[in-house]
């Protein structure tokens, strides 16, 4: 009967303690949950009473980093390669031509920044271009030189060429030889002017001067046969003023290259302009330019 007794109480503490454990196990459980630092690896959580139940609310925010919109910045950078075109020039109409007024066959480069005007007046921008004019050797023109004239030649050479009569064992000789011309350096520094966009043009001024360039030349073409036995070489060709065409002016249009945002310019874009150096040559020019600034 003793045991009986004490297999009876046994069996009525474990089904207690059977039944107590999970409830404090729970409320444990539930406190720790509420006490949890969101800092310290648990998510932002908030709850709501219903009914007497307590709803749990997990916070889930995604945020996608690779959207972002790109505002138009007030001044950007640009630099590009330009090519020019020569349509008339004041030396076609004479006896004279000038090594002003012969255009180099290699293209020419430019670095430009340009700044947003207010109120929607376009953009302002300031320019350094450095190109590669024809320069003038006067000592390696030939001692039997009679005259220059135009070739008309494109390529690596100049398209001037000089007139000689040579003497030989029986009689004068008439020749043509390559002018003594080869590519020189010159900057030459500007300021320009683009409106907003017009049928996906821009309207484009500029105005600039050569800070640096090779002097001029003024080559005298050939005269009557009769009268080369007379002519020197050294009066063939004469030093130009140091100021002659070094003003230029142009006026174009922009076109952007590639996709943009609307209202913003995009990170290439695609000029042609006329050009004219007063006194001197009218001309085309063609650039394609880049802005590392864009986005």
């Amino acid at each position: 009967m003793g045991r009986m007794a004490l297999n009876r109480k046994a069996h009525v503490i474990w089904l207690l303690a059977g039944f107590v454990c999970p409830v404090v196990g729970g409320w444990a459980t539930s406190h720790e949950e509420r006490i949890t630092p969101i800092g310290a690896g648990a998510s932002p959580r908030d709850s709501i009473v219903v009914d007497g139940q307590r709803i749990w609310f997990v916070a889930d925010v995604q945020v996608d980093t690779t959207a972002f919109q790109t505002m138009p910045a007030d001044a950007d950078w640009w630099f590009g390669v330009s090519w020019e075109v020569q349509l008339a020039s004041r030396s076609s109409s004479s006896m004279r031509m000038s090594t002003l007024d012969v255009l180099p066959n290699r293209p020419s480069l430019r670095l430009e920044r340009q700044h947003e005007m207010q109120k929607g007046r376009g953009k302002m921008g300031f320019f350094v271009e450095h190109s590669q004019p024809w320069t003038f050797d006067a000592e390696e023109v030939s001692e039997y030189a009679k005259g220059w004239i135009w070739s008309g030649e494109q390529g690596a050479r100049p398209p001037v060429q000089q007139v000689v009569l040579t003497p030989d064992s029986l009689a004068f000789e008439r020749d043509t030889v390559m002018a003594p011309l080869s590519p020189g350096h010159a900057l030459r520094l500007g300021a320009s002017w683009e409106g907003q966009v017009w049928h996906g043009w821009r309207p484009r001024l500029a105005a600039s001067a050569f800070a640096w360039r090779p002097f001029g030349w003024s080559l005298e073409a050939p005269g009557d046969p009769s009268t080369w036995m007379g002519v020197e070489a050294d009066n063939t060709y004469t030093r130009e003023a140091m100021w002659r065409a070094r003003m230029r002016l142009e006026a174009g249009l922009v076109l952007d290259l590639g996709e943009s945002y609307p209202g913003v310019r995009a990170a290439g874009q695609f000029r042609v302009d006329a050009f004219w150096l007063p006194g001197s040559i009218w001309g085309l020019a063609v650039s394609f330019l880049a802005s590392p600034t864009r986005r």
